[in-house]
């Protein structure tokens, strides 16, 4: 069941209606049921994926049940669970990214790894993985995680657990949410129907559906174009195929986190925010702590931090200290660079089971951030030698470009299909220089027409201005503040936008949002 289909809107509605109308005692128990029907659709309506989901929220509510301060074995329970929790992701995730690997060694060494057993488990693990197993399994390992460390008591009651990790608007592509988030939200309240709550909720999905329907499905059709055919459309065409992809993903995910929120918002429960203008960051670093930022948040917490905090890196900070000396953080950091390499490598790995995947979006952004930090001194050297002034706009806008560009070209991996065919379109790149196919036309005949790139183009410049004024206030704040029969207008004419030009292409899939694909 799609967040952009009639059937969802339809399902939304009669949840809304009885949500409403309901004890608060009863409140959590209804969104519970509505949840696991919602689960149920995704799941394609078969059962072996919803058992193992069931499976392994059972596990994490008994062991939580186990790890009172009075027992003795809480560090036992809770490694058991987090091991079951990451071995499940792992298993039903990563298992035919491990099996090519292996097969790859196999062949290295003139073994043919290749056995009927392996096949069985690949097959087994693709058919029966639970949908949307990359997202509730890092909400679990944070869950188990955060009532070891004695952040949140752990629920009494098994539905309780299982409604925080099922709420229906997350089980599509997060947010990544922790308990002490939703503790208290889901249930213990009556959430009492508001008439300006549900107001400004459906206007944020409105705007959702304004960037995924009217400017995401539109780019895809150039992007698809030109990563699948990048021997012909070669040269400039490779840049602007990563840049649009970079604008597509942009708005498909946010467009979509958009569609979540509101939904949410207007049962009056609040999830956090998942991006913030990412485009406007100087840095790649504060690129992607505007970017995805939950998951962010999730790596931090529960894997940057831990490892920083562990004795193998308190024996190597020890270690820098007596080589390089009490400042060694400000020559060469190692203890921060290593935490931060399997940081980025899980974040590569979390996006999908390939090269292309790790090195794009894991290990060449760790690279560039690392580089940065190093080469700091040499930056700020040639600032001051060349006197440049970095207190003007023409210079936060050099960075920003730069920071686009950065992350661009580590993004354009992560739409290849594989990391060999990324490196091969980037050779295209350059075996010709093409400006000429800015004013022939060439872009009028690759799927969109005049009109077609004249709507993404006001499109885009809306999504600008917001973005723009985002910078500086809630633009939702904003628009309350103006006479009822503008903001009604405003959301009346994006709604009829979004009916009217939203892109319905011969390729169109309403379930197809990106990273609804992990």
């Amino acid at each position: 069941m799609s967040l952009i289909s009639l059937k969802f809107f339809l399902f939304f509605f009669i949840v809304c209606a009885v949500y409403f109308l309901l004890p608060a005692c009863a409140q959590w128990i209804w969104l519970l049921a509505a949840s696991l029907v919602f689960y149920y659709s995704l799941c394609y309506y078969t059962i072996p994926g919803c058992l193992i989901f069931l499976g392994l929220v059972l596990v994490n509510w008994a062991g939580s049940q186990f790890m009172g301060e009075e027992c003795s074995r809480r560090k036992a329970v809770y490694t058991g669970v987090l091991l079951v929790d990451v071995i499940s992701l792992a298993v039903f995730k990563y298992t035919s990214f491990f099996y090519s690997i292996l097969l790859g060694i196999g062949n290295l060494f003139g073994a043919d790894l290749t056995n009927r057993i392996c096949n069985e488990i690949e097959f087994f693990t693709r058919e029966n993985c639970p949908e949307k197993i990359s997202y509730f399994a890092l909400i679990l390992i944070a869950y188990i995680t955060d009532i070891y460390w004695g952040k949140g008591k752990a629920p009494k009651n098994p539905g309780k657990t299982l409604l925080f990790a099922s709420y229906f608007p997350i089980m599509t592509s997060g947010p990544i949410i922790t308990f002490e988030q939703m503790d208290g939200q889901l249930w213990g309240g009556k959430h009492h129907f508001s008439y300006d709550r549900v107001v400004r909720g459906m206007e944020r999905v409105i705007w959702g559906l304004f960037k995924k329907m009217v400017l995401s499905e539109r780019m895809a059709v150039i992007v698809t174009r030109i990563y699948d055919y990048y021997e012909a459309y070669n040269g400039l065409y490779i840049f602007v195929a990563a840049a649009l992809f970079a604008m597509q993903l942009y708005c498909d995910f946010s467009g979509l986190m958009d569609i979540v929120l509101g939904i949410s918002e207007v049962l009056g429960i609040n999830l956090p925010e998942n991006f913030n203008t990412p485009f406007y960051s100087v840095s790649l670093s504060e690129f992607w702590r505007r970017w995805h930022i939950t998951l962010g948040g999730f790596l931090r917490d529960y894997v940057l931090y831990p490892l920083q905090r562990s004795k193998a890196f308190k024996n190597m900070r020890k270690f820098c200290k007596a080589r390089l000396g009490k400042g060694y953080e400000k020559k060469f950091n190692l203890p921060l660079y290593l935490s931060l390499l399997v940081s980025w490598f899980l974040i590569g790995l979390w996006h999908g089971g390939g090269w292309n995947y790790i090195f794009g979006v894991g290990l060449y952004m760790w690279l560039v951030i690392v580089a940065g930090e190093l080469l700091s001194p040499f930056f700020g050297w040639l600032v001051k030698v060349l006197h440049i002034n970095t207190n003007c706009a023409s210079y936060t806008l050099f960075l920003r470009i730069r920071t686009f560009l950065l992350f661009m070209f580590g993004l354009s991996f992560f739409r290849a299909d594989t990391l060999e065919s990324g490196f091969k379109m980037w050779k295209y790149a350059f075996v010709t220089f093409n400006p000429w196919i800015f004013f022939d036309e060439s872009f009028f005949n690759m799927g969109l027409d005049r009109r077609e790139w004249g709507i993404l183009a006001f499109g885009m410049l809306l999504l600008f201005v917001v973005s723009y004024i985002s910078q500086k206030r809630n633009v939702r704040d904003l628009i309350k503040e103006q006479n009822v029969v503008a903001r009604y207008a405003i959301f009346a004419i994006l709604f009829t936008m979004v009916i009217v030009y939203g892109y319905y292409g011969a390729e169109f899939n309403a379930a197809d949002f990106i990273y609804g694909r992990f």
